[in-house]
């Protein structure tokens, strides 16, 4: 009698539990399949991409006027480097080279180069409200770097012959002169910065899905995309003006949120990001751009 008891509980336990399995397993694979983050097509491999980053850096740092505070810059640096760590496709011996430079301009924007090699301007960090929503700007411009958007849009853009690009491409020693021949130029107008709608969605995925999983408010991304409209009509300018803005990225972030997991206690603001905002402003004004000839 207690023998056939004991087995009937356990049917029952097993029943429970299948049950259980069926209700979850939607939602679980469904996490599965979207943190399944994979790079497009790419001629380049990810060492390319941080010879090409490192060479284009240079270029971009001639070019712009740069915060060279050790506080504000040991910060980002700090900042940008931890959430990296939760950036996914850096498995298998990937290593990118993680830079941040903050850029001395009054304009809401930041970018990416291939390789990990980052900038935010002065004017993002002041707008920001707290940590989690600038740590949102740089997970979201690490995302460019990890999905390899940059390479992506220059292998597309290339137009050669495979064959002929395929050799150019495996003499890295001089790489850089080599894509010039391809005329895939470098600085703060090159084609490494153009990122067409579905890369700057993708960038929002996995911007999200590091916030997350570091610890941060995931949604101080939406929040600080939300500040941008306030303070700037969308006809007149973007948030990261240099690439496409879709208009639903609020509402496509708000929705990404819920299937990474359960609400954490996140992390929201810190003291070390209050005080690089007011040593920020409490230095001189940017320097106006130079007019356009």
């Amino acid at each position: 009698m207690r023998n056939r008891e004991f087995k009937a509980g356990k049917r029952r336990l097993a029943g429970l539990w299948v049950l259980a399995v069926m209700a979850i397993s939607p939602v679980l694979l469904f996490a599965v399949e979207r943190l399944d983050f994979r790079p497009g097509f790419n001629l380049f491999s990810p060492a390319q991409d941080v010879e090409v980053g490192r060479k284009a850096s240079s270029e971009v740092k001639s070019q712009l006027p740069l915060i060279r505070d050790a506080q504000v810059v040991r910060y980002v640096n700090d900042l940008g480097k931890r959430l990296a760590t939760f950036a996914p496709n850096q498995s298998d011996g990937v290593k990118y080279d993680w830079t941040f430079n903050v850029v001395n301009s009054s304009d809401i924007n930041a970018f990416a180069l291939p390789g990990g090699f980052i900038y935010v301007n002065r004017g993002a960090i002041e707008a920001a409200q707290d940590e989690a929503q600038i740590a949102g700007v740089l997970a979201h411009e690490e995302g460019h770097v990890v999905m390899r958007h940059g390479t992506h849009q220059a292998s597309q853009m290339v137009q050669a012959p495979l064959s002929i690009l395929g050799g150019l491409l495996g003499q890295s020693s001089s790489l850089a002169s080599q894509l010039a021949q391809l005329g895939i130029g470098f600085g703060v107008n090159s084609i490494l910065l153009r990122n067409s709608r579905s890369a700057e969605s993708q960038a929002d995925e996995v911007g999200t899905y590091i916030l997350y999983q570091s610890g941060y408010d995931p949604y101080g991304m939406a929040q600080f995309f939300e500040i941008i409209q306030k303070k700037y009509p969308q006809r007149t300018i973007q948030f990261l003006s240099d690439h496409p803005n879709p208009g639903n990225r609020i509402q496509n972030v708000d929705a990404e949120i819920p299937k990474l997991g359960p609400k954490k206690d996140w992390k929201t603001d810190s003291p070390e990001f209050e005080a690089v905002k007011r040593r920020l402003q409490s230095m001189p004004p940017p320097p106006k751009p130079a007019p356009k000839k």
